[in-house]
């Protein structure tokens, strides 16, 4: 039976300002193995125009400090704060947080009830979320799984801009789409990073919540540590080095066949904690 001040900070996940370090992060432990199976917290927040300075004062002076001794405590992996780019007043969210975990009894309860008063003593707990309410609302939350990505072992730093690649997949498809992310992207995604075109690349597949009315059962990532790149991402030449036998026509044409782009959206780093 769980204890009431577990109860009580579970609760605390809708309010965490928790998609690669790029994707890169998504792997990383403590310290990082390739064999760890990863869970990924997305958490969608909007801002108002007018309120961006505060809320990323809550993020950074009242979040980031307790995020960072989650990691301490081996609660979560990492966590990343994004700013969506080329968003306005028609769009639903213009940040997104991510945090990581590798054990699925921490995202049962997500956070030791003595965090709050051990890393801001001087603040209420009502305090915190009335600062944070305040700042921004939270629009949604999604729970996915690790597929794969690479590096498997991340850098240090996660990289500044993601491509978030939003994919829609037939029901019962997701295997055969997941083996043509796996046997024919990933190869030509390490050769792209080999050629410094991109850093990392991931697969993440949705968990919760899930059903028929769901837009997109799967995000791929790739990464940049330079925007321009994201701007002129290409995968053609990495395509013929790998697979030169093969038509990059046809190989488009099964590719489509096998999932829909739902959205493509890009994002820019604004804050992190690993350890």
């Amino acid at each position: 039976m769980k204890n009431k001040q577990s109860s009580r900070f579970a609760g605390l996940t809708l309010f965490v300002s928790a998609v690669v370090f790029c994707t890169v992060f998504v792997f990383a432990t403590t310290p990082a193995k390739a064999a760890d199976q990863v869970y990924v917290v997305v958490e969608y927040f909007n801002v108002k125009p007018d309120g961006h300075l505060k809320y990323l004062e809550a993020e950074q002076k009242i979040w980031k400090p307790m995020h960072q001794e989650r990691i301490k405590q081996g609660i979560i992996v990492s966590w990343n704060l994004y700013a969506v780019e080329f968003t306005g007043s028609a769009d639903s969210y213009n940040y997104v947080a991510i945090t990581t975990y590798n054990n699925p009894k921490t995202l049962e309860n997500p956070w030791n009830a003595e965090i709050p008063a051990k890393v801001h003593p001087n603040m209420g707990l009502s305090e915190i979320l009335d600062r944070t309410n305040k700042a921004r609302e939270i629009v949604r939350s999604e729970l996915y799984q690790g597929v794969a990505a690479i590096p498997s072992i991340p850098f240090a730093d996660p990289a500044n801009y993601i491509q978030v690649n939003y994919m829609k997949v037939e029901p019962g498809k997701g295997s055969e789409y997941e083996a043509l992310e796996k046997d024919v992207w990933m190869p030509i995604h390490e050769e792209s990073i080999r050629s410094g075109r991109t850093v990392g690349w991931g697969l993440w597949e949705a968990l919760f919540p899930r059903g028929a009315g769901r837009p997109y059962q799967y995000v791929t990532m790739n990464t940049f540590s330079d925007y321009s790149y994201a701007l002129e991402l290409s995968f053609a030449e990495s395509f013929k080095a790998i697979h030169p036998e093969q038509d990059f026509n046809e190989i488009m044409k099964k590719t489509n066949e096998a999932r829909v782009i739902e959205r493509i959206e890009l994002w820019n780093l604004i804050d992190y904690v690993v350890k």
